[in-house]
């Protein structure tokens, strides 16, 4: 799992940071921090994406055409493309 990941896996569901994060049992600041790196994905955090998504459920199809993404550097050009 990479941080990356994370905004196209709420994407997915249509989910804000604050929805995912309450299927993730974590504050929403806490889940920013994740996706922008401030904090490391550790195990701890990576077991609660997990849960999120057995809650949701995100199939493992969806999660790797997310992986696809992030190595072709989706999320990277998507976050450019806000600033503009």
């Amino acid at each position: 799992m990479k941080p990356e990941m994370l905004p196209l896996i709420r994407s997915c569901r249509g989910l804000s940071q604050a929805e995912f994060s309450f299927y993730m049992g974590i504050p929403q600041a806490r889940l920013s921090d994740l996706e922008t790196g401030r904090i490391e994905l550790s195990r701890h955090y990576e077991k609660k994406i997990w849960l999120a998504i057995q809650r949701l459920p995100i199939s493992s199809m969806e999660l790797q055409h997310i992986s696809e993404l992030v190595m072709l550097g989706y999320s990277s050009k998507a976050k450019k493309q806000k600033q503009k």
